[in-house]
């Protein structure tokens, strides 16, 4: 991971020019679109099949439960354990890497909360919630067995309270708000601050970095130094559209927009 979040840096400190290969394309419209540390393409489909690919594209299992209702995001943090979380009916379905289904949490049932936003698998195995009753996060066991727990957020988030989206990557929890703040917790649920960003769809954390994604490129920045830097930045390959999102794995960078998924490997010309 330090390797190539180093050629990121690299490119933009001596303004190197990354060379784009575009591996792979998965066409089709996306409500949700993530990656695996493998780099490997989960998405759900507006028909709520959910679907893995490959770097080249090459799609490798998909599955519906149409019994669970809508598919609302998924969680591919742990590439052997997939999170997929179905909103309207307040449940969290665990699979395996070859998406067969392997149990479930129903959140109002073990946890007794309702109209939850976002989720997230916790470093643990367990998962990260957004209480909207007292404006608390929370982490759970499988069983529904509350673990954690922050303050109330209301009054020191100096944000409106609309989570999005929740991500732990073993060192911290960051928890998507609103559309341009992250709020930042150690993995005990403790608040630690705010991190104000412009307007963002989605974001990652990388080694000590937030890489996110706006609707026209894909920022690195580093919340201790205050560096932020881009690999997409006055490149013709990147100027042609509106994304949807935008995510970074190894040295592949995903492209979405409204109608596929691109897969460009990059390195040094």
């Amino acid at each position: 991971m330090v390797k190539y979040l180093s050629l990121v840096f690299l490119f933009c400190s001596f303004q190197l020019q990354p060379e784009f290969v575009l591996e792979g394309e998965i066409n089709g419209q996306f409500k949700y679109f993530t990656t695996d540390k493998l780099g490997n393409v989960f998405v759900i489909t507006p028909k709520n099949d959910i679907q893995k690919f490959n770097t080249k594209g090459k799609k490798l299992t998909e599955v519906n439960f149409k019994v669970l209702g809508e598919a609302t995001s998924i969680d591919a943090t742990n590439p052997l354990e997939i999170y997929v979380f179905y909103k309207d009916q307040n449940k969290l379905a665990y699979f395996d890497n070859l998406l067969n289904y392997r149990g479930e949490t129903d959140l109002y049932k073990t946890l007794g909360v309702n109209n939850i936003m976002a989720v997230s698998r916790s470093y643990d195995n367990g998962f990260w919630f957004f209480d909207p009753d007292n404006f608390k996060l929370k982490k759970s066991d499988k069983q529904g067995v509350l673990q954690t727990e922050s303050i109330n957020l209301a009054n020191i988030a100096d944000t409106i309270l609309n989570p999005q989206m929740i991500l732990d990557n073993g060192k911290f929890v960051y928890l998507k708000t609103n559309s341009d703040r992250l709020l930042v917790f150690d993995i005990l649920g403790n608040f630690i601050k705010n991190i104000p960003l412009e307007n963002f769809n989605s974001f990652q954390a990388k080694d000590e970095s937030i890489i996110y994604s706006t609707i026209s490129n894909l920022f690195v920045y580093n919340p201790s130094t205050f560096q932020k830097d881009t690999l997409l930045q006055n490149n013709a390959l990147f100027n042609r559209t509106e994304y949807t999102n935008i995510r970074l794995e190894d040295k592949h960078i995903y492209t979405q927009d409204s109608a596929r998924i691109l897969i460009y490997s990059f390195g040094i010309k």
